[in-house]
């Protein structure tokens, strides 16, 4: 992840991102998502505001599309029989991730602050905690969303991150690390299937 941050900050210091276009549909889009959140965050129980956001995430984020970005150069390498067991595990841990790191923000507001043009489908849309209590260590935080446009315009959630650490990169370390130590595939996938099991207690 540090190579990361210091890649985003040797474009930003070449004007490469200054020079990118901002999203308004993008940023609407993901507007709308945090608008739809907003009462989940708010939930008087933990039940209700999991659900929420699990609602939400059924409807926004493109699953299939993070399920094998996150298994890089191993996600052609899924037997059948391995892709109806991993996908919905990938499925309900992906979903117990965003109930986890959204939950942070309970009874915050967050909102769009700008957004990057990556390239035509690929748009990161930026977002902070409106009106932070003070002495709040979310004063300063940016709240990353990565949104992808299909062919057809259709815009999707990707990924999230929070200054740079984003939830997927993450995910991909880890599941390529898991598959590799446990010798590649396809027993390595095996591992990476069992540990999914365990994690999401499924």
């Amino acid at each position: 992840m540090k190579f990361f941050g210091a890649f985003v900050a040797s474009l930003a210091a070449l004007g490469l991102f200054a020079a990118a276009a901002a999203d308004d549909e993008a940023e609407l889009f993901v507007q709308g998502i945090l608008d739809q959140a907003e009462p989940h965050l708010a939930a008087a129980t933990e039940t209700e505001r999991f659900d929420g956001i699990a609602d939400l995430v059924d409807e926004h984020v493109d699953m299939r599309r993070v399920s094998r970005f996150v298994l890089g150069q191993y996600a052609r390498k899924l037997s059948d029989a391995q892709k109806a067991a991993y996908d919905p595990l990938f499925r309900q841990y992906a979903t117990q991730v965003y109930q986890n790191v959204l939950s942070e923000y309970a009874g915050e507001t967050l909102k769009v602050t700008g957004s990057v043009d990556r390239s035509e489908r690929d748009i990161i849309v930026n977002s902070k905690i409106a009106n932070p209590k003070p002495g709040s260590s979310f004063a300063d935080l940016v709240v990353h969303w990565r949104v992808y446009r299909n062919r057809d315009g259709a815009l999707t959630v990707v990924d999230a991150g929070a200054d740079n650490v984003w939830l997927a990169l993450e995910q991909r370390a880890t599941f390529t690390s898991v598959i590799a130590n446990n010798g590649g595939p396809p027993v390595g996938i095996d591992a990476l299937i069992a540990d999914l099991h365990e994690k999401t207690g499924k």
